[in-house]
């Protein structure tokens, strides 16, 4: 869990337990984050969220014995800070563009797994065009190592094959590591 300003700082609201409300690491990243030009995801006025936090605080204090059955626990993060981790290993893929290191492919199942969840159309324009495009870029790499093992070894077409691979994955590493630092900015400002 963490706390979250219901009033923003940027909005001039206090840094008091008044103006706080606990919200799991999820709902931080993405409480604020709603976009006008794509209706989806969480959209909640102060009102709203003063008006939650009173609602859960009642709760505790009249049935407190909700706390005496303890759910297990699942070790799981968010959407976003799974495509973190996804971006990162996708950079660490991205430097190694040589003929005799290539056939990791990109991974995209976080990416994925957030388009799933509606956490990509949430988010502002630039880091959603970071994200799509970094990822646009990943998919046609990885199209072009999988055309590698269509190809004779050694032969004229391969040799292309592999040409196009090296650059392929060469150009991605740009767009990983700025969708990445723009990722990574929009997680801790949410904080």
């Amino acid at each position: 869990m963490e706390i979250d300003h219901i009033i923003q700082k940027a909005n001039e609201g206090p840094s008091d337990i008044e103006n706080g409300i606990a919200v799991c690491f999820e709902c931080h990243a993405e409480i604020h984050s709603y976009n006008v030009n794509h209706p989806r995801g969480r959209k909640f006025h102060s009102e709203e969220l003063r008006h939650h936090k009173e609602q859960w605080l009642t709760i505790c204090a009249s049935q407190p014995t909700i706390f005496a059955t303890v759910q297990p626990f699942e070790a799981g993060v968010g959407p976003l800070q799974s495509l973190v981790d996804e971006l990162e290993f996708n950079i660490a893929v991205s430097k190694h563009t040589a003929r005799d290191v290539q056939g990791c492919l990109f991974m995209d199942d976080q990416f994925r797994r957030a388009i799933e969840q509606g956490a990509i159309a949430i988010l502002k324009e630039d880091l959603k065009h970071a994200l799509i495009e970094a990822y646009r870029v990943i998919g046609r790499a990885n199209q072009h190592v999988l055309s590698i093992m269509h190809h004779e070894v050694e032969s004229e077409a391969w040799a292309r094959a592999v040409n196009r691979a090296s650059t392929s994955i060469h150009d991605a590493k740009d767009h990983l590591v700025d969708a990445h630092d723009v990722l990574i900015e929009f997680v801790r400002s949410e904080g």
